[in-house]
């Protein structure tokens, strides 16, 4: 799979462990935020830099990397077709996708570790929409991401 990934300054750490667990899975990685200290892109920049290649499906996936996740979330949602969650734990990793279909993972290299957010990005990466819950529960989920895309195109007009 190929990913796109884009940090801030507050990124520059846990970029490196996560692109180094991407690649050893067998992913491509192409960096669109800060690749070193010598420059510098805002939070909001590089997490438009990762939503826009998702939403125009350049990527089927995202990662961006910042100081808290908040930021980068907010930003990365603006865009159709995104479903961006930041993710401090792996059961909230795991729910994001088999609940909401999350396509871009926001991790805060202030508050995560970096085999902690490795062990996030494998979980959300493991997972499956609708893995965990019985047929009934998962036509439930089906239909509300169908009707959240039609809330996508109602609102991104």
């Amino acid at each position: 799979m190929k990913f796109a990934i884009g940090t801030t300054r507050a990124g520059l750490t846990l970029k490196k462990d996560i692109i180094a667990a991407l690649e050893k899975h067998g992913h491509e990685v192409d960096d669109l935020g800060m690749k070193d200290e010598s420059e510098f892109i805002a939070y909001h920049v590089a997490a438009a830099n990762v939503a826009r290649s998702v939403s125009e499906g350049k990527y089927e996936k995202g990662i961006i990397i910042c100081g808290t996740g908040a930021g980068s979330t907010i930003v990365a949602n603006k865009f159709k077709g995104v479903y961006a969650v930041h993710c401090s734990n792996g059961f909230e990793a795991k729910r994001a996708v088999a609940v909401n279909n999350a396509n871009v993972l926001v991790l805060a290299e202030w508050l995560t570790p970096g085999q902690h957010g490795i062990e996030i990005l494998e979980t959300w990466l493991n997972t499956k929409f609708g893995e965990g819950f019985d047929p009934k529960w998962q036509e439930f989920l089906k239909n509300c991401y169908l009707e959240i895309q039609q809330m996508e195109k109602e609102q991104f007009k």
